[in-house]
């Protein structure tokens, strides 16, 4: 395996990163979001849990298969970017913040996706970024639905 060289980067550069992903998102630009992510290989893999499914991904296919569908490896992936999404707002809770040997940064937040009709479905996101060969790339992606707390009731029936 070739020696992967990581590189200093801004806090810029990752916001940049992020609003090229919501960018390809809403564009539905597969290819150009999968080039958003290091895949790197058995030693360095993707660690990718994304918001609408239960597998967590290492690999390219994958990841496509989550963003498009198609892949019989993965029968329950619909295509998230098949809902159509035109926007996407990341609201980052302290950050991105630069990680320990300053080699790569983390995030952690919501972000909302905005739908055609004008639905929003939010999101809580953890990622992991660092930079290789010029280019910041995200290696680590979680994300799930955002926990609401239930709404009581103000039913006063009881007696």
């Amino acid at each position: 395996m070739t020696e992967r060289i990581y590189e200093p980067m801004t806090k810029a550069e990752v916001v940049a990163a992020q609003r090229a992903w919501a960018k390809y998102v809403t564009e539905r630009d597969v290819d150009n979001l999968l080039d958003l992510y290091d895949f790197g290989g058995s030693e360095e893999p993707l660690l990718f849990k994304p918001t609408l499914a239960d597998v967590i991904r290492l690999d390219r296919a994958g990841a496509r298969s989550y963003f498009v569908g198609g892949d019989p490896d993965y029968p329950h992936d619909d295509g998230f970017l098949h809902r159509g999404w035109k926007s996407v707002e990341f609201q980052s809770a302290a950050g991105p913040v630069l990680k320990a040997g300053g080699l790569g940064y983390k995030d952690m937040g919501h972000y909302t996706f905005v739908d055609s009709g004008g639905n929003a479905t939010r999101a809580d996101y953890t990622f992991a970024y660092h930079k290789l060969n010029g280019r910041v790339l995200i290696s680590l992606h979680h994300s799930s639905l955002t926990w609401l707390p239930p709404v009581e009731s103000t039913n006063n029936d009881a007696a």
